[in-house]
């Protein structure tokens, strides 16, 4: 394996390594502090809140009722023989409407007559199972009642009535008024708690019945029957406390209670601890994503940049950075290459040692940034009068080294030749100098016998040779 991969493998290792333990941790931390936050601090705090808002939906009623059972007008109108119906029916919908509430009503104990903002509605009798209610509220000794019921005369909606008895001022009952609140009301009310608080809250009477709760809860009937809060319900009703823990089939609870003595029952307030675990996990995976994603992004850019250096570092290696030509390290490693497929591939390899004539002069005169623009200069016409299958590259200073593959003698002579003639002739050299430019150069071909070096010694031989005879010109070693 490449060190590269393994270098960005075990970046990459660490990187998801890290991530996926610290958002590991993060979970296991966030369980915890939620769990101790719900039992010590949101689940209390909560049913205050709820407490107060069914205050405000379900006492309110109450206090009405209340206020209605001991108003003198009502009572008055009761005693002084129920004559003028204009004046209960106003009354009955001024409180209707001051209260925002379904219904009031008011029935007299000595006519049976049931009175409602719409006027007389009914006449109750002990023989009619739908007036059951009003005879067994009153043989009781409480001076007012909650109870569920059906009212054919109201549309036939489930409704919550709120019975309070009406009594002269010998503390007889002379009747029972009050006010009735759609049930589909106090539902959504519940419902709403579950979307605000992420509670199930209900209520259950002295008895175990669980009397309101919201469409989406899944228990019904009594407690005693429902697995977990059966082994609590003593505790419960002896309001000895009022947090609890238990379980069933659907998950863990914790619950807590609270009597509401006005209402006569029991508060329910509960979450199912995996409904609110699952949002953490939701939230771990999504950060178990969002890190597994940033490792991955961070992961490519580290390939990338090293791919880049990589490449710059190659680039470094292997090539001048005056002229852009293979430096000598990349021209040995590509002679190489072709001397070992020489004869098995490649039946030619000549070998052109450039060295520009004078060169040390042009320094001296015009300055090095001059002479480097020479370089650069060669270094484009050796480019134009090769192939791309030969090798040029910048031997050292300011020579230059050409490897042509599979070239004829006369053609090598021919195209070293024409090097000799297009520096001596560039017009751009001859502005940038002044003068002329030339160049001697060194000409041989490997022979079967030779090794590498031999032919660059024998090639070297042959530039020195084409210096000594006077430069600008080609010897063939």
């Amino acid at each position: 394996m490449r060190l590269k991969t393994k270098v960005v493998l075990i970046i990459a290792g660490l990187l998801l390594g890290v991530s996926i333990t610290g958002s590991i941790i993060n979970y296991m931390k966030n369980v915890r502090d939620t769990q101790a936050q719900l039992q010590n601090t949101s689940l209390p705090l909560s049913v205050d809140n709820i407490y107060t808002e069914i205050q405000q939906r379900m006492i309110e009623p109450l206090l009405v009722s209340s206020l209605m059972s001991n108003d003198t007008f009502l009572r008055d109108w009761i005693m002084e023989g129920e004559t003028d119906m204009n004046g209960i029916v106003r009354y009955l919908t001024e409180i209707q409407q001051k209260y925002d509430v379904f219904t009031t009503f008011l029935v007299s104990d000595k006519t049976k007559n049931y009175y409602h903002p719409r006027g007389l509605i009914d006449v109750i009798n002990k023989e009619n199972s739908a007036d059951a209610w009003y005879f067994r509220f009153k043989e009781q000794s409480e001076p007012y009642e909650i109870n569920l019921d059906h009212n054919a005369n109201l549309g036939d909606f489930l409704v919550m009535f709120i019975n309070y008895k009406v009594m002269n001022y010998k503390k007889e009952m002379i009747g029972a008024t009050g006010v009735g609140v759609r049930l589909l009301n106090i539902e959504e009310m519940l419902s709403s708690f579950k979307t605000k608080y992420k509670y199930d809250v209900y209520f259950v009477d002295q008895k175990g019945e669980l009397t309101l709760f919201s469409k989406g809860l899944n228990k019904r009937g009594n407690i005693a029957n429902i697995e977990g809060l059966n082994k609590i319900q003593e505790a419960i009703y002896k309001s000895e406390q009022t947090q609890f823990e238990y379980k069933d089939k659907d998950g863990e609870y914790l619950l807590n209670t609270k009597y509401i003595e006005k209402l006569k029952l029991h508060l329910f307030v509960e979450i199912n601890k995996k409904e609110y675990l699952d949002e953490l996990k939701k939230t771990f995976y999504s950060n178990l994503f969002a890190s597994i994603f940033v490792t991955v992004l961070v992961t490519l850019i580290i390939l990338y940049t090293i791919n880049i250096y990589q490449k710059q570092l190659v680039q470094l290696a292997s090539e001048d950075a005056l002229t852009g030509l293979a430096n000598r390290r990349k021209f040995n490693e590509h002679f190489e290459k072709l001397y070992k497929l020489y004869k098995k591939g490649v039946s030619r390899l000549t070998l052109l040692l450039i060295d520009i004539d004078d060169f040390k002069e042009v320094n001296d005169t015009f300055g090095h940034l001059i002479g480097d623009d020479a370089l650069i200069r060669v270094a484009e016409i050796l480019r134009v009068e090769l192939r791309t299958s030969d090798m040029i590259a910048r031997w050292g200073g300011e020579e230059f080294a050409l490897l042509l593959v599979d070239v004829p003698h006369q053609n090598a002579l021919e195209i070293a030749q024409k090097i000799c003639h297009a520096i001596r002739e560039d017009k751009v050299l001859m502005e940038l100098l002044q003068k002329p430019l030339t160049v001697s150069i060194g000409l041989g071909e490997l022979s079967s016998l030779e090794s590498q070096d031999g032919l660059v010694y024998k090639v070297d031989n042959a530039l020195y040779e084409a210096k000594k005879a006077g430069k600008d010109q080609v010897v063939v070693a």
